[in-house]
């Protein structure tokens, strides 16, 4: 008995490796930048989050409106946040405080923003988010 669920186990973790290593098309990562504002200023303190289909997300950090970096190519989920400071978290000795964002949902998990990332060509997004 103890063998056959050895077996079992053993057999499942195999596969549960094997989808995990495919050698499955990843798109090309190439250079994008661009500019965030929220009610027309400059987001001083943010992250965007390009996020390319079956694959993982590229997170940017956002400073004085402006991001830059890698991305996927194809078309991106992109998510955006914009911190102001918080207060410290009640378990934490140094006191320091903490972020929170306060853009909307839709700019965030809901969000319908997308960003065409091109292989050969400009990346340059302008992202201009609205409180209505």
């Amino acid at each position: 008995m103890t063998r056959r669920i050895f077996a079992v186990c053993f057999g499942m973790t195999v596969i549960a490796m094997g989808y995990g290593c495919g050698s499955g098309d990843k798109p090309a990562s190439v250079d994008v930048k661009g500019t965030v504002t929220f009610d027309g200023k400059p987001i001083p303190d943010g992250e965007i989050i390009l996020t390319s289909p079956g694959q993982g997300p590229t997170i940017f950090p956002i400073k004085d409106g402006a991001f830059s970096g890698k991305a996927l190519s194809g078309t991106n989920k992109v998510e955006v946040f914009a911190y102001k400071p918080g207060p410290p978290m009640t378990t934490d000795p140094e006191k320091k405080p903490t972020k929170i964002n306060y853009l909307p949902d839709t700019y965030g998990p809901n969000t319908k923003l997308t960003a065409d990332v091109k292989a050969g060509g400009s990346n340059d997004f302008k992202f201009d988010l609205t409180s209505r």
